[in-house]
């Protein structure tokens, strides 16, 4: 599990990459250390603009319903993800109708945690290991079980292997 702490900076040391299709959000992420635009969605053969087995961690978040091309995506992950190291898919049910996969759209929130499962899975024999999913719609608030009320949210992580 990866555990953040609100209004935590990065230590000078840690390097916090994030990469989007929108400058301005980017920029205005005082969280990361370097950024860069570029759309997952223009090629079928992503390249990202990083060396191999460059993180310790990779987090997509609430992009994985708009990839047109996620095996390839994952791979790349893959590459760039150090042995051992651990990818966290983050998604909820929020969505652009008009922007997301078909896929997508029509499945419930089951469904989509084992398309994620199925994605990393299937990029690569072995590249992903201890795929799991976990609800994180509750939370344990004073020794009880509380539905956080909003969006839910949803993670399937694994290991690189």
């Amino acid at each position: 599990h990866i555990r953040v702490r609100k209004n935590e900076s990065p230590s000078e040391s840690m390097r916090v990459a994030g990469l989007g299709m929108n400058a301005e959000e980017l920029r205005a992420n005082a969280q990361l250390t370097e950024w860069t635009v570029l759309d997952l969605n223009a090629d079928g053969n992503v390249k990202l603009p990083y060396d191999e087995e460059s993180f310790d961690v990779i987090l997509l978040q609430l992009s994985i319903d708009y990839l047109i091309h996620p095996l390839e995506v994952l791979r790349e992950a893959s590459r760039v993800l150090k042995k051992g190291g651990s990818i966290h898919v983050l998604f909820s049910n929020r969505l652009f109708l008009s922007k997301a996969i078909g896929l997508w759209t029509g499945s419930d929130d089951i469904d989509k945690a084992y398309t994620v499962g199925g994605y990393l899975h299937y990029c690569g024999e072995g590249m992903f290991v201890n795929v799991e999913a976990e609800d994180l719609s509750r939370r344990v608030k004073r020794g009880k079980e509380r539905v956080i009320v909003g969006d839910p949210l949803y993670v399937v992580r694994a290991i690189k292997g």
